[in-house]
């Protein structure tokens, strides 16, 4: 069991407030909140190598938990410059952090058909309790087709949920996986003045060689991987997309549908 860390909580509570008052002026907050295998580690720690920046965590833990914030976390890093990558999703109490803690949120998605793929080979690489749905061996003794069917239905309504609530929203921007892999260098510039930072695009671009050259886990960003996923689990996915009629028409929607369809 952990230590009972109470007396280093209420100090950052306390320091927070006091700092708080001598310096008003809060540093930019970065808050991707992000499905998982959506590139989001690459993309924050490219954020992290700019000047000044660091990459904080604002959870108490990983593992099984959900990744919700947490408020001492926020108070002990209120007065750093800092870049935060969660699989958040939205809630009334989020937004009351994000408004509180001055958080520049952004929503990173991925076509969910290729997301599955990319889920599985990620649990058969490295197992692991996660939050979206719980596997153990016996899901990785399935063979792909019935796994993938299983990811379809245990971890997709999670994504699903993540987005049609950060999409409700309506003003927190959300990129797609192919748009800033694309075009990394124009998307971080795009979030940097979201966050009323001022950025040359030149060392926006040497952060990105920085972090490609490192070992920053970055799962095969290939679109359309979604084509190999089995019939059954084409099935059962498109079969979740249609419990969500207002968004048949969302972008996200369609590219999946186009990419499962795809013979």
């Amino acid at each position: 069991m952990r230590r009972n860390n109470r007396p280093l909580n209420a100090t950052y509570l306390a320091m927070d407030g006091l700092l708080s008052r001598i310096l008003p002026q809060q540093k930019p907050h970065i808050l991707i909140a992000c499905m998982p295998k959506s590139a989001s580690t690459f993309l924050a720690s490219a954020i992290s190598e700019l000047p000044g920046f660091r990459r904080c965590r604002l959870t108490p833990d990983w593992g099984a938990r959900e990744q919700e914030l947490s408020a001492i976390r926020l108070s002990r890093y209120n007065h750093s410059r800092y870049v935060s990558q969660h699989h958040l999703r939205c809630s009334e109490w989020t937004r009351q952090l994000i408004a509180q803690y001055n958080l520049t949120p952004v929503v990173l998605v991925r076509n969910l058909a290729d997301s599955v793929i990319s889920i599985r080979d990620h649990i058969r690489r490295a197992p692991g309790a996660g939050p979206a749905a719980y596997f153990d061996e016996s899901h990785l003794a399935m063979p792909d087709s019935e796994f993938e069917d299983a990811i379809v239905r245990l971890n997709i309504p999670w994504y699903l949920n993540f987005y049609a609530g950060w999409r409700a929203v309506g003003d927190v921007p959300i990129y797609d996986f192919d748009e800033y892999t694309a075009e990394p260098v124009r998307i971080i510039s795009e979030i940097l003045t979201g966050a009323s930072v001022n950025m040359p695009d030149e060392k926006i671009a040497d952060a990105l060689e920085r972090v490609s050259k490192s070992k920053t886990r970055f799962n095969v960003g290939q679109s359309g991987r979604g084509r190999q996923l089995s019939d059954n689990a084409k099935a059962s996915l498109t079969r979740l997309l249609e419990f969500y009629p207002n968004l048949q028409d969302d972008p996200l929607f369609v590219k999946t549908r186009e990419t499962i369809s795809d013979a």
